[in-house]
């Protein structure tokens, strides 16, 4: 009769099932500040936006002030809004699900987004107001008084001078720098791109041009937004220049977070959630007359498959790995196989150089996260 031991852990407490919930639970909790934050962010900028900021001296003979005020804009804020904020979302959205058919790739992929956005704008605005860099369309929001025509001796003219009675336009003039369109735009396309050329997986050296073709549209997309902004005398040409500037490293920022560089070759893959998994995966022997065409396709000339060496082939969590061997260009079981390519054996999956058979769903979709733990010395 089996001895009753007192502290042995019970099997229902520690079903598959219920750690799993427990995870997807401690996930939500995890993300859920990352989300209230960015909305936070968004709120910051629109209480930013009402601060009535600084005003330069500006001289009144100055041509690049004198421009005319344009009504309507070419780009306005709302169309701003769709084209470089909702739509970049609406592709992630279908990227993930219709093609990748990945929850954490959307999750992660708008997370990014709406962070990079956030980012940006605020940033852009909080130098808005702090430098106070007069519009090239001024003097028309100003509205200077007729007999003025010269500026005070040894001195500049103050925003003090202008009749203009609406002062949120006037507050407005003097905003240029950097371009809030420019940054804007450049953020959610930039963030486009990234997104976009990880799934084409753009650094496989294929070379399909219909990539660039595709990628060219987002790139064209926030550069005719930059140039609006001049057309409509709302900006100087730094301004916008600065404001791209801005957008590009608040995208490449967001998205770094979220996701591994272009270069890795797993880039199309998201980051791993921050909660580790809690349950050890068993690992399964295969028998040797069934094992993936990924195994054959790697095995070194002359390698005994059904005893593999211990220092090739490693088990991770379920997942056979192999490490130190190099795809082979050729034709396989599978069919072609460049060296820098992936392919799908029958339980496997080949990327660049190295192959992991087995397992679905989380390790499958996602890329493990670099331990940030450092070593004692």
């Amino acid at each position: 009769m089996p001895s009753f031991n007192p502290f042995a852990k019970s099997t229902a407490s520690t079903s598959p099932n219920t750690s799993s919930k427990s995870r997807r639970y401690r996930i939500f909790l995890s993300y859920a500040p990352d989300w209230c934050l960015t909305i936070v962010l968004w709120g910051l900028f629109y209480l930013l936006d009402k601060i009535n900021g600084y005003r330069r001296l500006f001289d009144i003979n100055d041509t690049s002030l004198a421009h005319p005020y344009a009504d309507p804009e070419r780009v306005p804020v709302w169309l701003l809004a769709v084209i470089c904020g909702i739509v970049p979302a609406l592709v992630i959205i279908f990227t993930a699900g219709a093609i990748r058919r990945s929850f954490w790739d959307g999750q992660s992929g708008l997370l990014g987004l709406i962070l990079g956005l956030g980012l940006t704008i605020t940033f852009t605005n909080i130098i808005k107001i702090t430098a106070g860099r007069p519009r090239p369309d001024l003097f028309a929001r100003c509205i200077l008084p007729e007999g003025l025509t010269t500026n005070p001796v040894h001195g500049l003219t103050s925003w003090t001078v202008c009749t203009q009675t609406d002062d949120s336009r006037l507050q407005e003039g003097f905003r240029s720098f950097p371009s809030g369109h420019s940054s804007f735009a450049w953020c959610g396309m930039w963030y486009m791109i990234l997104y976009l050329a990880a799934k084409m997986r753009i650094n496989n050296r294929t070379g399909y041009t219909y990539k660039s073709w595709l990628l060219l549209a987002p790139l064209s997309c926030c550069t005719l937004v930059s140039v609006s902004r001049t057309m409509d005398y709302r900006h100087h040409s730094t301004d916008v220049i600065a404001g791209a500037i801005i957008g590009i490293a608040g995208a490449w920022y967001a998205y770094r977070q979220y996701y591994p560089a272009l270069a890795h070759p797993q880039a199309y893959k998201p980051y791993s959630p921050r909660i580790p998994k809690d349950e050890s995966i068993p690992l399964h022997n295969r028998p040797a007359t069934h094992r993936p065409s990924s195994e054959v396709m790697l095995a070194a000339p002359g390698q005994n498959l059904r005893n593999p060496s211990p220092s090739t082939v490693d088990t991770v969590d379920g997942n056979a790995t192999s490490y130190g061997l190099t795809a082979r260009q050729g034709q396989g079981m599978n069919g072609r196989l460049p060296g820098n390519e992936w392919s799908n054996g029958q339980n496997g999956r080949v990327d660049g150089g190295w192959t992991t058979a087995g397992g679905d769903g989380e390790d499958n979709e996602t890329v493990k996260r670099p331990d940030e733990r450092m070593d004692s010395v």
